[in-house]
């Protein structure tokens, strides 16, 4: 982001907490009106961390003021801090190096409910030019690869399939920690809205009291040093790559830092992920250090590093503690379950390790039966049981034969777990 973009973010977040007088006038209306465009020319930097942090702060505030006008039974000035809310969250999108390229595919897939398929193919265009934007600080490979299954559709003439490949190039640019808890606190705040409208108090306290524990990650948690370790790793790929051997000496020894520093977390899952995570780069540092060929092992590890801190912000935008106790007990199980089947793509796919990857999978089948098991004991969560033993047929199949699928199937299964763990 250029430094008048980073700007004009910045505005915006200290108008959007402004309080609702000041907003009322056109001037400040207009600036928190403006579109902020986000250029992606490289991660998220420490400044514009401090900008989401600060907006993160502001929708916490304006949420707390919300659920203070819910119990005095005020829906009017709920409404009123959860739209200030709305303002705040819409800045924290513009800000995510994604939202330009995810912007194009939602046009892409808007214009095939009514144009013909060829005459979408120049949409696939724009798409492809913010893929190459985006190289230098994420990994795209997965996405250009269902862009190039999207364009393939629509030269056929194809529309069902071309819609569901540039479904799933949107899917694998979830690549942010913004992501997901965002998206999390979009929904939870747009129920709430919608229950003050039917003034469902209760039911709307209750969404927005989920809401902050989202709301809490996306404004600390983007610092965590686990995330950090992720950011270096991969700019230490790119460089290796490159054949910038001593750029990526730097970029690993910083992962390794940040590693060392989520061991010490207060958090048991970060504590535990950052030190298995240890066990793989530091061997991996040492030869290349001594000049081993070491790519197809930070590559991999990088993979595994992704894995790890997916599992983190699901549990972090959970509230876990809050949660263990009110919401579903075997979601838990389907996150665990997710990193095992998302270690045996990676194990079998990028470390050519199939006795691995049959062991994750059987992890994975175990923690799988588990949650069958407790959602089959609640009868709101009935649906859910069928559709958890579903899966767990298909990885029973993997675990017989763990190359039969494709990484394309694994990648199948961990989008369904997604799904389900997203709106649990």
């Amino acid at each position: 982001m250029s430094k008048p973009e980073l700007k004009s973010v910045v505005l915006a977040v200290l108008l959007a907490g402004a309080g609702p007088a000041l907003l009322s006038t056109p001037l400040y209306a207009d600036a928190i009106r403006e579109k902020v465009s986000v250029s992606p020319e490289k991660t998220i930097s420490p400044s514009e961390e401090a900008v989401i942090s600060s907006a993160g702060v502001k929708v916490l505030r304006h949420i707390a003021q919300a659920r203070a006008g819910i119990h005095k039974k005020d829906a009017e000035a709920a409404q009123t801090e959860l739209g200030q809310a709305d303002k705040l969250l819409d800045i924290i999108h513009q800000a995510l190096p994604t939202t330009s390229v995810k912007d194009r595919i939602w046009v892409a897939k808007k214009h095939l409910e009514y144009e013909n398929t060829e005459e979408v193919l120049p949409d696939l265009i724009p798409i492809y030019s913010s893929l190459d934007e985006l190289t230098d600080i994420m990994p795209v490979k997965a996405a250009r690869q269902h862009l190039d299954q999207a364009r393939a559709r629509l030269k056929a003439g194809d529309k069902a399939k071309a819609k569901k490949a540039l479904e799933e190039t949107d899917a694998a640019l979830q690549y942010t920690e913004i992501d997901l808890p965002l998206g999390t606190t979009r929904r939870l705040v747009a129920q709430a809205e919608a229950d003050l409208r039917n003034n469902k108090f209760d039911d709307a306290d209750k969404s927005l009291k989920s809401a902050e524990d989202a709301v809490v990650f996306i404004s600390v948690g983007i610092q965590q040093p686990l995330f950090s370790a992720k950011a270096a790793l991969y700019q230490g790929v790119v460089a290796m790559d490159a054949g910038n051997d001593d750029l990526a000496k730097a970029d690993f020894q910083n992962a390794i830092d940040f590693l060392r520093a989520a061991k010490q977390s207060g958090d048991d899952t970060t504590r535990e992920a950052a030190g298995q995570l240890l066990q793989e780069a530091q061997p991996l540092m040492a030869d290349l250090e001594s000049g081993t060929t070491v790519s197809a092992g930070f590559h991999r590890l990088l993979e595994r590093v992704q894995a790890y801190t997916d599992r983190s912000v699901e549990y972090l935008t959970t509230g876990w503690e809050r949660y263990r106790a009110e919401g579903h007990p075997f979601k838990s199980d389907l996150i665990e379950a997710k990193l095992h089947l998302t270690n045996a793509r990676i194990d079998l796919f990028t470390g050519q390790e199939t006795d691995m990857a049959r062991k994750e999978l059987g992890k994975a089948d175990k923690l799988l039966g588990q949650a069958a098991k407790a959602a089959g004991g609640d009868a709101a969560t009935g649906d859910y049981q069928q559709k958890i033993e579903k899966l767990r047929g298909s990885v029973d199949t993997l675990s017989a034969r763990p190359d039969s699928g494709g990484p394309s199937l694994y990648t199948a299964l961990e989008q369904q777990l997604d799904d389900m763990i997203s709106v649990l």
